[in-house]
């Protein structure tokens, strides 16, 4: 016979996780907190994500780490990541690459296997950079120039992240580069300026300094629309080109995480973007930035159209360049 006493018992017992979950979301964060960032230290990625956890620390009372996971294209980061415990205490940071991997099919893992928490920031693009001495100025004469001379231009990219969408997007267009795996944003750099790379693709401010000696000259921004720091470089966009990406710059949890703790999370990015001057100075000084934010909703709708477009070239990315050479 089920007696009332024991109905009881079993409730209690059913309720106790909830009533635990409730008390760890209360209590969040109890002690530090760790960041991952896909990307290598230095670049706008990494700074992004550490001026973030600078923030985080204060406002959340509670120390940020960040911590650099390197590799495949950010597919390391994202397969590690997507393991760890929903407790709120390990987050992760990235950008466009992460749907560069998944379209590659080097991650098992897309943005939906975690829980979004809300995009903080957007690059001021990367731009189309060559030497001051390569035949055109535009994207047009760029085209015509790799036409003209099939295989001749190196064009330097990062196998796996957004530098390859755009390599490939390119080709598509009809340019006819001889693409180069040339790593990261620096390593590009020091390609082009050493003569070893033709035609890169880079934040603004990697190449600016070159751009300001007369070394490099950029061709377009490859944003969808114009930096407000840099408002007289034309976007591959206006220019009838359907190259472009917008680097965004997006936070996530742990799939499962209580909805408390991510909602916290998010209201403490919110009030760091669009109201801590001191921040807004930071990314400005850094990297041309201008405070960005899109809501947990906003942002899923974000990442599901950026993932959209690259799955819309799948099959270019994985046949690689061997027959476009």
């Amino acid at each position: 016979m089920i007696t009332w006493k024991r109905l009881v018992s079993v409730a209690a017992v059913c309720l106790c996780p909830a009533i635990a979950g409730t008390a760890a979301a209360a209590e969040w964060p109890a002690k530090s907190i760790e960041l991952i960032c896909s990307m290598t230290a230095g670049g706008d990625s990494d700074f992004n994500a550490r001026v973030l956890a600078k923030y985080l620390t204060k406002e959340l009372r509670q120390v940020v780490v960040v911590t650099n996971i390197t590799g495949g294209g950010s597919s390391v980061a994202t397969d590690e990541f997507v393991h760890s415990k929903p407790d709120g205490y390990r987050l992760y940071m990235n950008h466009n690459s992460l749907h560069t991997a998944t379209a590659f099919g080097i991650s098992d893992y897309a943005w939906s296997d975690m829980e979004p928490i809300d995009i903080f920031g957007r690059g001021t693009g990367e731009v189309i950079t060559v030497r001051k001495d390569f035949p055109a100025s535009d994207m047009k004469g760029l085209i015509a120039a790799s036409q003209q001379a099939p295989g001749k231009y190196r064009f330097g990219y990062n196998a796996g992240a957004t530098s390859h969408y755009l390599a490939v997007k390119l080709a598509l267009e009809g340019a006819k580069f001889n693409n180069v795996t040339s790593g990261s944003a620096s390593d590009r750099v020091i390609g082009l300026k050493g003569g070893h790379l033709d035609v890169i693709v880079a934040g603004i401010p990697n190449v600016i300094d070159y751009v300001k000696t007369g070394e490099f000259k950029i061709i377009a921004n490859n944003a969808s629309i114009r930096s407000p720091a840099y408002p007289d470089i034309p976007t591959v966009r206006e220019l009838g080109y359907d190259i472009s990406f917008d680097p965004t710059y997006t936070l996530f949890a742990v799939k499962g995480t209580d909805p408390k703790i991510v909602a916290k999370i998010d209201a403490a990015v919110k009030k760091i973007v669009l109201e801590n001057k001191d921040y807004a100075a930071e990314i400005k000084q850094a990297f041309a930035q201008v405070p960005y934010y899109e809501d947990p909703a906003q942002t899923r709708k974000t990442l599901k159209t950026q993932l959209d477009a690259f799955m819309a070239i799948k099959d270019d990315l994985r046949a690689g360049f061997s027959a476009k050479k």
